[in-house]
C-alpha cells in the first residue's frame, strides 16, 4: 500500500540529486575556468591583448582585477617579462627584451603616450609595470604628468602638483598596501615636498625631513664632457628618481654622512637607515657621486669617485633590510672613460646591468658589471637619454584614479 508520506521524501531526494549534479557541473566549470585562467596568466601582455578580441568570455576574464593580479604575480617572478624602456634624443620610445650576452634584443619602437609634436619628454620612474612620464612645453600647458602602462599602451593625465616643477625636483612611485593605493612623492629641494594618492586626485604638501632637505637623488647625472673638460649638468632629464622598496622611498642627503633618508608610504613618516662601513659620502659634484637604488627587491647604495681621471664605482647591497651589518659590497668597477654609473637590473646569471655616461659622448650607454663587456649602443650617432626596466603588466592606470 502506497504511503503518502513517502512522496515528499522522494521528491526531496530527486531534487537533491539534481542540485548535486548542478553543483558538480558548476565545480567543473569553475575548475575549467581556473585552468584557463592559470594558462592565460602565464602569457605575455601583448598576446593577452589580442586574445581579448577573440572571445567575450576571455575579454571578461582578462579584464578581471583578480586576473590582473594573478598575471602580474607570475610576471614579476619571470625574467622573460622584464623589458627595457628607452627614451632617445628625439623623444621617441623603444622597448626591448634583456639578455646579459647581447644586452638588448628585439628592439621595437613604441608610440608616445600622447600624440602630437615633439615636446620635452622625461621618464621619471617605473613601478609595477607603470611608468611616470613628464612632458614639458605641451600645448596650453607648461608641464603635464602622465601615468603610462607601456604594455597596454594605456595612459592617464595626472593632476599637476601645487608648486612649480623646476629642474631640481624628482619623483618616486610606489604602492601603499595599507590603503590599496599607489602614491607619488615629489621632492624639489626647496621645502615644497608633495605627495599624491591616486585615489584622492589631489596633491598634499608634506612636512620636510627635520634634519635636512638637500637630497642627492638616485640616477642623477652631475657631470658631462664639454669643450674638452668635465662640467656640471643641470637639466630636467637627469634629475634622478627615488628608490622604493619595503614600503618606503629612500635617498641620500648631503647633510647626513652616515645614513640615508627613508619616507614611509603608509604613515608618511621619515626615518633613517645606516650606510655601509667604508662608504664615505663626499658631496663634491665634480669628483664624486652617490645614490640609492633597488636590486632584486634589496636596497642598494652606490658611489663613484673620480681621482686622476680614473673613475671607481662601488655597489653595496643590504641583504637584510634595516640591518647595518648586512651590507655587502657586491663589486667594484674602475674605468678611465665611464662615469655617472647607475645600476639598472640584475640578470639571472648574476651580472648587473649598468647605465653609464661616457666621455666624449652625449646621452647614456649601457654595459654589464663584467669589466670586459662592451657598451651599448656602440655607435656615437645613437643617443639614449635614459632607460628603465619595467615588468609587463595589465594594470590599468585609468582604474587606479577616481577623477
Amino acid at each position: 500500500m502506497w504511503n503518502k508520506n513517502v512522496l515528499p521524501y522522494l521528491q526531496t531526494l530527486v531534487a537533491g540529486k539534481r542540485v548535486v549534479r548542478h553543483l558538480e557541473k558548476i565545480k567543473q566549470m569553475d575548475l575549467q575556468e581556473e585552468i584557463i585562467m592559470d594558462i592565460l596568466s602565464r602569457l605575455p601582455a601583448r598576446s593577452l591583448l589580442r586574445f581579448k578580441c577573440v572571445l567575450k568570455f576571455w575579454m571578461a576574464l582578462i579584464s578581471e582585477p583578480y586576473f590582473t593580479t594573478k598575471h602580474f604575480n607570475h610576471a614579476k617572478n619571470n625574467q622573460r617579462f622584464e623589458k627595457m624602456l628607452f627614451l632617445n634624443r628625439e623623444y621617441s620610445f623603444h622597448c626591448s627584451s634583456l639578455s646579459s650576452d647581447q644586452l638588448f634584443e628585439d628592439v621595437q619602437g613604441m608610440d608616445r603616450p600622447r600624440s602630437g609634436k615633439l615636446w620635452g619628454w622625461n621618464i621619471h620612474c617605473c613601478y609595477d609595470g607603470l611608468v611616470l612620464v613628464g612632458v614639458r612645453n605641451y600645448p596650453d600647458k607648461d608641464f603635464m604628468l602622465l601615468l603610462w602602462n607601456p604594455s597596454t599602451r594605456e595612459s592617464v593625465v595626472l593632476p599637476n602638483p601645487k608648486f612649480s616643477q623646476e629642474v631640481t625636483c624628482t619623483w618616486g612611485l610606489g604602492y601603499d598596501s595599507t590603503s590599496d593605493d599607489y602614491k607619488i612623492l615629489k621632492i624639489d629641494g626647496k621645502e615644497r615636498d608633495e605627495v599624491l594618492a591616486l585615489k584622492s586626485g589631489s596633491w598634499r604638501k608634506i612636512d620636510d625631513h627635520t634634519a635636512t632637505n638637500n637630497p642627492v637623488l638616485s640616477g642623477m647625472d652631475y657631470l658631462a664632457f664639454r669643450d674638452g673638460a668635465l662640467d656640471c649638468v643641470d637639466t630636467p632629464s637627469n634629475m634622478g628618481y627615488l628608490a622604493f622598496v619595503h614600503g618606503a622611498f629612500h635617498w641620500v642627503d648631503s647633510l647626513l654622512n652616515h645614513s640615508m633618508v627613508t619616507f614611509s608610504i603608509s604613515d608618511e613618516v621619515y626615518g633613517e637607515i645606516p650606510l655601509p662601513e667604508g662608504l664615505d659620502l663626499v658631496f663634491d659634484i665634480m669628483h664624486s657621486k652617490q645614490g640609492v637604488s633597488v636590486l632584486e627587491g634589496m636596497l642598494c647604495v652606490y658611489s663613484t669617485r673620480i681621482h686622476n681621471w680614473e673613475y671607481t664605482f662601488k655597489l653595496w647591497v643590504m641583504n637584510e633590510y634595516g640591518v647595518k651589518e648586512s651590507w655587502n659590497q657586491l663589486f667594484t668597477i674602475q674605468s678611465t672613460d665611464l662615469y655617472s654609473i647607475t645600476r639598472k637590473y640584475m640578470f639571472a646569471d648574476g651580472e648587473v646591468l649598468l647605465r653609464c655616461s661616457q666621455l666624449r659622448r652625449s646621452g647614456s650607454v649601457f654595459k654589464t658589471s663584467n669589466e670586459s663587456s662592451g657598451v651599448c649602443p656602440q655607435s656615437d650617432s645613437e643617443c639614449i637619454q635614459d632607460g628603465f626596466v619595467y615588468t609587463e603588466s595589465l594594470i590599468s592606470p585609468k582604474l587606479l584614479t577616481w577623477y
